[in-house]
């Protein structure tokens, strides 16, 4: 592969990134109708960028900046795990609570994972970024090492 395709593909997945963000904050703001629902996968093994880093991006673990896009990443969909699950509960009011005080609560606890993920999303878009110029500083020959070494048969 050459530092052009890797670029590519770095570049391919950052976009991939945000466009899954772009369809959690449309989701979450109940845009999305059933007409046009998109299925926003939660796990991160199953977003186009996880797919990547997961699959044909292992070619780049031997770069410190691939390897430090994991947690962010894990981190996002972590982030959207739990503001799915406090959209989808119900809210309970019992004799003494005020149900719009539990829906301006859930919102405001919302709002706080929304920006966390948010950060985390920074993050891994500046992780990125990084990793983009990793691979620009790598010369040819550190670039057919990185491949090399990633086509090792397993032991046997």
């Amino acid at each position: 592969m050459t530092k052009r395709e890797i670029i590519m593909n770095i570049r391919a997945a950052k976009a991939a990134h945000v466009r899954w963000k772009s369809f959690v904050q449309i989701a979450l703001r109940g845009i999305i109708t059933e007409s046009s629902k998109v299925d926003i996968p939660i796990v991160q093994t199953e977003c186009d960028f996880g797919k990547w880093y997961y699959g044909d991006g292992m070619a780049l673990s031997m770069l410190t900046n691939f390897v430090a896009l994991e947690e962010p990443h894990e981190m996002v969909h972590e982030m959207y795990i739990q503001i799915y699950t406090l959209q989808k509960a119900k809210l309970r009011g019992g004799f003494f609570t005020n149900t719009k005080k539990l829906l301006k609560r859930r919102q405001q606890e919302i709002g706080l994972l929304m920006a966390n993920l948010n950060d985390y999303t920074k993050i891994l878009l500046g992780t990125l970024h990084q990793l983009e110029i990793e691979v620009l500083n790598m010369n040819d020959d550190e670039i057919k090492d990185l491949f090399e070494m990633n086509t090792i048969p397993p032991l046997t």
